[in-house]
């Protein structure tokens, strides 16, 4: 029984957590029936736990936040627009939460997707995200990410302008992702 116990210490003890600072860039592109659109807009700084058993990563979990009235088109009206069809005033963040293990990042050892919560107007949607250009260096992950987000499923509304130009539904989120160990 005591053997046991220690055994169950001692694996323990091989599993290390530790937080890494994370920043990122993370870029937005939308259709219309007008042209194409697309904007910028910069995370807050975040962590993320990383629990390693040796140097093989097992379980990720963070929160990224974003100030969604800092989201940018270069285009003072169209900004206006956004900001008022995903009500900023009542939702100025939008979240996104990753618990995951490294077995739901990766089969074969290079990530290639990332589940994650993405909460926007208040509301939860479960995402699958797509990982590429994963590097491990010198105590620094590198990785782009990209997904989908559909308006509709997310609750935002924008009204059609002059009653024939609309905007298409799915917006493309793309990030370029840097993880630093402490």
């Amino acid at each position: 029984m005591k053997y046991l116990l220690l055994f169950f210490l001692l694996s323990a003890s091989l599993s290390l957590a530790e937080t890494w600072s994370g920043r990122a860039e993370l870029k937005f592109e939308g259709t219309s029936t007008l042209h194409d659109w697309g904007g910028k807009v910069t995370p807050q700084p975040f962590k993320a736990d990383v629990t390693l058993h040796g140097d093989k990563p097992l379980r990720v979990v963070s929160t990224v936040t974003i100030k969604a009235v800092e989201m940018d088109t270069q285009e003072p009206k169209r900004d206006e627009n956004m900001r008022k069809a995903m009500k900023v005033a009542d939702h100025p963040l939008i979240i996104g939460k990753i618990d995951a293990k490294f077995s739901e990042i990766s089969a074969a050892g290079t990530p290639s997707r990332l589940p994650l919560t993405l909460i926007l107007l208040g509301m939860p949607q479960n995402i699958i995200a797509k990982i590429s250009n994963w590097q491990l260096k010198d105590g620094r992950a590198t990785f782009d990410m990209e997904f989908p987000v559909s308006m509709k499923a997310s609750g935002i509304s924008v009204p059609a302008v002059l009653f024939f130009i609309r905007v298409g539904d799915v917006v493309t989120v793309r990030a370029h992702v840097t993880l630093s160990k402490p």
